[in-house]
């Protein structure tokens, strides 16, 4: 049968060996009362050539035929496995006969009568009425078909159970996660055991739906699908060991027929471990990363690609005059800042996004702490494109060390200038005693022991200065490393010679 539109005209295929029946019934059911086309045969051979080549919608068949009767035709095409409808005709009534009739698979029986409009608009509205549904259990059918299509070609673990809690859907993912064919299962009530379902947490899994299934339920409350849907984690664990643990996404939802009545509930699930790892693992990065900024000395921010403030940790505020959290949503040139330095800030961080290159420099700005010096470093951050969605920037204080540094110059610098004076303070010396000695040398007028005591004294003083030459060749050695590994600035001093 042709799944025609329920527009169209009804083709029926009339077969009657009497050529003036089937006349009647082209002028009734055609054009007086409409709504068909007939088709004639006057024999069964005939009507079974026409079945092979056109569609018909329903077939209306006479009891007695030369060749074959109604009947008999009716149980070659139900042997066959066609199911179009079939109304027998007869000019008798016997009750034997339509118990036959109906037991081979009639839909209807119609007694011929004298009066042909009686007949054939009871005719027309029993074809009608076998027509319409023939039609709807197609439409049916085919529902049930397609919808049995997307059940089973879903990418999750499905199944659906009725009221009475027998199965009437399961998916290939099901069959496939356990063993268990739709044919074994379907229109039964399972044995929620790991011994039917050879694995403890797939028989865990479908308990766990059957279970949510009992509390689905439509009301006013939940009208919307996404209202009715529970959705819920279902998590297992095989052993004390924390990686073995399996995570599902468990989906219930009650089916309800027309009048809005729940007739059963359909019930998904899928395995979500590896994702649920990720998560688990993600915020755990994220909270050992909001740990380690939160408690950071330096200063750490994060900037949108128009140079507004993202994030600020908590060591910002010792650094500015309001509340931190003033920061979030503004740039720089918004802030109660200098201009000069706002523009400067914030061209930083755009040209950090331009570039897509980190940037560093040290910046002076002034602070509830006084002067401050603050290292900046700037570093792009990029999405899976590859393209610069945030800035993340890092600043460090100082300003001590700046100081130090300063200090440590002067100080090794003072060292330099005393090492010199020191130098010519030797030679001083040492000039000064080599005119004494010569002096005494020549004083005929001294003692010999007051000579020899006062050139002794002499001596020991030269012997002290040359002890001092060598240190201050150590210090020179000493003040050489300075200058290579401190940066320090050589000051020269008054040449020794």
């Amino acid at each position: 049968m042709q799944d025609s539109d329920s527009n169209q005209p009804i083709r029926v295929l009339f077969v009657d060996d009497e050529p003036s029946m089937s006349d009647i019934a082209h002028y009734f059911l055609g054009e007086k009362l409409g709504g068909c086309t007939v088709v004639p045969a006057m024999e069964v051979s005939i009507a079974l050539e026409l079945l092979e080549k056109e569609d018909f919608d329903v077939i209306v068949a006479d009891y007695e035929m030369p060749d074959l009767d109604g009947l008999a035709f009716l149980k070659i095409l139900r042997e066959r496995g066609d199911t179009i409808p079939f109304l027998v005709c007869t000019g008798k009534s016997r009750h034997e006969v339509v118990i036959e009739a109906l037991n081979a698979g009639a839909d209807f029986y119609l007694q011929k009568g004298e009066d042909p409009i009686v007949l054939f608009t009871e005719m027309k509205q029993m074809i009608f009425q076998a027509v319409s549904r023939r039609r709807s259990e197609q439409a049916l059918a085919s529902s049930r078909h397609l919808l049995e299509e997307m059940i089973d070609f879903l990418p999750d673990a499905t199944m659906a159970v009725n009221n009475s809690h027998y199965v009437i859907a399961w998916n290939r993912i099901m069959e496939k996660l356990t063993g268990i064919s739709s044919e074994q299962i379907i229109g039964k009530n399972p044995d929620i055991s790991s011994v039917f379902f050879k694995n403890r947490i797939i028989a865990e899994l479908i308990e766990f739906i059957l279970k949510n299934g009992e509390r689905t339920e439509f009301s006013h409350y939940n009208s919307t699908v996404e209202d009715r849907i529970i959705i819920e984690e279902f998590h297992s664990r095989t052993d004390h060991n924390e990686e073995n643990d399996s995570y599902f996404r468990v989906m219930v939802s009650p089916i309800l027929d027309t009048s809005m009545k729940k007739v059963g509930f359909i019930g998904s699930f899928r395995n979500i471990t590896l994702e649920k790892r990720y998560e688990l693992e993600l915020v755990e990065s994220r909270e050992n990363f909001r740990a380690l900024v939160e408690n950071n000395t330096d200063i750490v921010m994060r900037f949108d690609i128009h140079g507004r403030h993202l994030y600020v940790n908590p060591a910002v505020s010792p650094y500015i005059p309001f509340d931190s959290r003033l920061l979030i949503g503004k740039t720089y040139s918004e802030l109660l800042y200098p201009p000069r330095d706002c523009r400067k800030w914030d061209s930083l961080i755009q040209k950090v996004i331009t570039t897509a290159s980190p940037v560093e420099t040290d910046i002076t700005f002034f602070s509830p702490k006084g002067k401050i010096i603050l290292n900046w470093r700037l570093f792009p951050e990029f999405d899976q494109k590859g393209q610069v969605r945030s800035v993340l920037s890092i600043s460090r204080d100082i300003t001590y060390h700046e100081m130090l540094e300063q200090e440590k110059q002067a100080l090794l610098s003072q060292i330099e200038r005393n090492l010199g004076e020191f130098a010519i303070l030797n030679d001083g010396i040492r000039n000064p005693l080599a005119v004494i000695t010569g002096w005494l040398s020549m004083m005929e007028s001294l003692q010999d022991h007051e000579r020899k005591t006062l050139m002794l004294q002499v001596r020991q003083i030269d012997e002290m200065i040359t002890k001092l030459d060598r240190r201050w060749i150590e210090s020179e050695k000493v003040l050489g490393f300075l200058r290579r590994h401190y940066s320090i600035q050589s000051h020269p001093y008054p040449n020794r010679k």
